[in-house]
């Protein structure tokens, strides 16, 4: 998700139990948005990288016919700027699909491409339109986010909803690509067995494209940006640090700096990781192939292979 919009997340008690956590539905019926060819008058904030885009934008508009969600459905993102929401998830898509050519994996029919916390298919309804045959699949906590991508995305997709337990309902070695767009941002138990159970149904040489807040973040970051105006507006609630502009301003404290408040269950905690980090612990489990400073919005992405 395209971190300029992202909302302020509040979170649980840190209690040193894990605990079994999915979102509940919601009987509310859905309202939709008209599809993105309709949305393309309006005016448009999103910057593609350049080479990011092959064809002229009209080409992949024309190529997606569903509907879009309500600001509602997608957590708030990009408020009423609906184009620009569908356009973050495009670029998503395709700088993935960059990636995989960097490093060798091919994007054939029937290779088999899996979101971890796919929302309400931002990035993943662009792996079903703009590639020809993809083996898409989707997994997110929020059973709402997950019925939106079922009753209103391609058939072709396979989306379900998963808990904050490291297990996924996929064969060993099945996968060609795993993305996770801000989530290993707000995880902190069970990381490294989340970064396990991705490297378990990736196919060798299968990459995983996983975005952080970095050190990067930390030091760029200014009112202003959500992340900011999330730990300052949560300031009360944080037990781990004394969170002020000075604190702000100040270094990174701890190689994975944890930052978690006391109110809700879910989306529970603000990470930052150091890139030594990263290379430390996640490199033991797959190759690092790269690290992309602010390769999403403010976010850095980790190119893992398997």
């Amino acid at each position: 998700m395209n971190k300029s919009e992202m909302q302020p997340m509040i979170s649980a008690p840190h209690s040193g139990v894990i605990q079994e956590i999915s979102i509940a539905g919601s009987e509310k019926p859905f309202v939709v948005l008209p599809r993105a060819s309709e949305q393309l008058r309006a005016p448009m904030h999103t910057v593609f990288r350049d080479g990011l885009l092959q064809e002229p934008l009209e080409a992949y508009v024309a190529r997606d016919l569903a509907p879009l969600p309500i600001t509602a459905d997608r957590e708030g993102y990009q408020g009423d700027r609906h184009f620009d929401w569908w356009c973050g998830g495009l670029g998503d898509a395709l700088a993935v699909a960059q990636a995989c050519a960097r490093w060798g994996v091919r994007l054939d029919p029937g290779t088999r491409v899996m979101e971890l916390g796919c929302a309400s298919g931002r990035v993943l309804r662009h792996f079903a339109t703009q590639f020809k045959g993809l083996d898409v699949w989707g997994a997110d906590i929020s059973l709402r986010h997950a019925e939106w991508v079922r009753l209103h995305l391609s058939p072709q997709i396979k989306v379900f909803q998963n808990t904050t337990l490291p297990h996924l309902p996929l064969e060993d070695n099945s996968c060609a690509v795993v993305c996770a767009f801000s989530v290993f941002t707000h995880i902190d138990e069970l990381e490294l067995a989340w970064i396990a159970e991705l490297r378990r149904v990736l196919r060798p040489g299968g990459i995983a494209y996983l975005t952080i807040h970095s050190e990067t973040t930390w030091q760029q970051m200014q009112p202003g940006w959500p992340i900011y105006d999330a730990l300052l507006y949560g300031k009360d609630k944080i037990v781990d640090y004394p969170v002020t502009p000075e604190f702000l301003r100040g270094p990174l404290p701890r190689e994975k700096t944890v930052f978690r408040w006391n109110t809700v269950k879910s989306y529970n905690t603000n990470v930052f990781h150091m890139e030594r980090y990263i290379w430390s612990a996640w490199g033991r489990f797959m190759d690092i192939r790269e690290i992309i400073t602010r390769g999403h919005s403010y976010q850095d992405v980790v190119v893992l292979q398997k």
